[in-house]
């Protein structure tokens, strides 16, 4: 009996654990999106006014190393760019490109998916704790939730 107590107790947390976990990543339907996009080109937007230069120049550089290797090497599914390497190398069957951003990216996701020349550069900015990308272009955009 205790057995089955235990386990039906159990059971009933996950599912309760899983219901506010669906409820929590499912879309709202509101309408409130705002993420903003900008070309590094231009002035920036109050959107991305509380994002310091050196978080922007940061995501520029990973565009910059990623656009280089493009024309250099070819097309490529995706590439990393990581702080434990000195050169570019080739690891895991991928391009390993040394990347080493300021104190203003809190993280970035390091391996970047490219197809027909489309990527983007995500990270977090360690100002805002906000999640933004850049993409082959340059454009600044707030990553989706």
């Amino acid at each position: 009996m205790k057995n089955r107590l235990t386990t039906l107790t159990i059971t009933a947390a996950l599912a309760t654990a899983g219901m506010f976990g669906v409820a929590a990543c499912s879309d709202s339907g509101s309408s409130d999106d705002t993420t903003t996009t900008q070309s590094t080109d231009g002035g920036q937007d109050a959107g991305d006014a509380a994002e310091s230069e050196a978080f922007i120049a940061d995501l520029e550089a990973g565009v910059k190393i990623i656009n280089d290797q493009i024309a250099e090497v070819g097309d490529m599914p995706q590439i990393m760019l990581a702080s434990d390497v000195d050169n570019p190398t080739q690891k895991y069957g991928m391009w390993v490109m040394p990347y080493y951003p300021s104190d203003a990216v809190e993280k970035y996701i390091s391996t970047v998916q490219i197809e027909d020349g489309s990527f983007v550069v995500t990270a977090t900015s360690a100002d805002t704790g906000k999640q933004w990308q850049m993409d082959q272009d340059g454009n600044l955009s707030e990553a989706g939730e």
